[in-house]
């Protein structure tokens, strides 16, 4: 736990710097969004890191959440270029399809023993090729579906602005069930197992193809319910949806100790993960600084946006180095263990005693 605690004093120390330099940051309506945004992002940054636990790598995720939207938008939107179908047909339809890309690249992956960063990167690029083809290159927009609620309603409204949004309430239910699933049940061990040693999992029983399989399915399944929920948040869906949202969950997952390596890793992490992700993004809009000029006259110093990726990458790249210096450390501590450790002497031969005369 000392990943997430240290995790965890960096997120408060970030929110306090933010609301120090602009208070507006912990106001109630940008407070909300970012909620929203975490929760988003959260929902598939936990499916991912079922896959990342295993040792295994999904690029298709921003893809899968991007053709999720477009296949609601297409079916259920009421607008140009729709079928105006009922949601209860959309959505389902939606998340089978992404659960069906989930079930097609485990079996490449573990029957075919194609390396996943080939799979999913040739799926990334495909699927990405089939939003564009159903949207036309195009826009196509949900008008005033009731799916725009989702992202816009909750529980708790306060000036007429939910404090607690759908989104949260999704996230929140994800969030209970992985750590069930992860944490508490024979599968989540496998899981861990298989990271930590598959030719070990392996020879102990554990039926490594079916289980790693089926946390490619997780993570798609995942980035389906994220794909309903950026639907309803943006209300209009196109192929440029989805572009770079796998880098954002694996910098999730690995902020929050996910190893690379496999083996390692909690939700609680990946949650944490997800907030210092997404705080920052928000914290590049909000962050400011004010000064005097030559003139004596106050300005306000902000932030470029276009240093977004440049931050984010930073982010991504520290913490990748951060994953390996922490093995090598412990790589070290252990190879000094053992070097310390005296091996225990043998028994020598037991001495005959002589019996007493009677």
């Amino acid at each position: 736990m000392r990943r997430e605690l240290g995790m965890s004093v960096a997120l408060v120390l970030m929110c306090i710097a933010l609301f120090i330099s602009n208070p507006d940051f912990l106001g109630q309506s940008n407070a909300i969004n970012t909620l929203r945004q975490i929760s988003m992002l959260g929902i598939f940054a936990i499916g991912i890191g079922f896959v990342i636990i295993t040792g295994g790598i999904d690029l298709s995720i921003g893809s899968v959440i991007g053709l999720t939207g477009v296949l609601i938008a297409k079916l259920s939107s009421p607008g140009l270029g729709g079928h105006n179908y009922s949601l209860w047909v959309g959505i389902p339809v939606a998340l089978g399809v992404a659960l069906a890309i989930g079930v097609i690249q485990g079996l490449l992956i573990t029957r075919l023993r194609l390396q996943p960063f080939i799979v999913t990167l040739g799926g990334m690029l495909l699927i990405r090729g089939v939003s564009q083809t159903i949207a036309e290159g195009g826009t196509l927009s949900l008008g005033g579906s009731p799916l725009l609620d989702l992202a816009n309603g909750g529980y708790l409204k306060v000036g007429g602005e939910a404090i607690i949004p759908y989104p949260l309430v999704l996230f929140l239910t994800v969030v209970a069930i992985s750590t069930y699933v992860l944490h508490f049940t024979v599968y989540g061990r496998y899981v861990y197992a298989i990271g930590g040693n598959r030719d070990a999992a392996e020879y102990s029983g554990i039926n490594v193809r079916r289980v790693e399989a089926s946390t490619y399915i997780i993570s798609a399944g995942t980035a389906g319910v994220a794909g309903v929920c950026y639907a309803a948040y943006i209300g209009q869906m196109s192929q440029q949806v989805g572009i770079a949202y796998e880098l954002y969950a694996i910098a999730a997952a690995v902020l929050g100790g996910c190893s690379l390596r496999g083996g390692e890793g909690t939700v609680l992490g990946i949650v944490i993960g997800s907030a210092v992700m997404r705080v920052i993004d928000n914290g590049i809009n909000m962050f400011q600084l004010e000064y005097l000029d030559h003139e004596r006259i106050a300005r306000i110093w902000r932030l470029n946006p276009n240093w977004t990726f440049v931050i984010i990458g930073g982010v991504i790249l520290a913490a990748v180095i951060l994953d390996q210096v922490v093995h090598l450390v412990q790589e070290r501590r252990r190879i000094r263990g053992a070097g310390t450790e005296t091996p225990a002497a043998p028994p020598g031969p037991k001495s005959a005693t002589p019996a007493a005369p009677s």
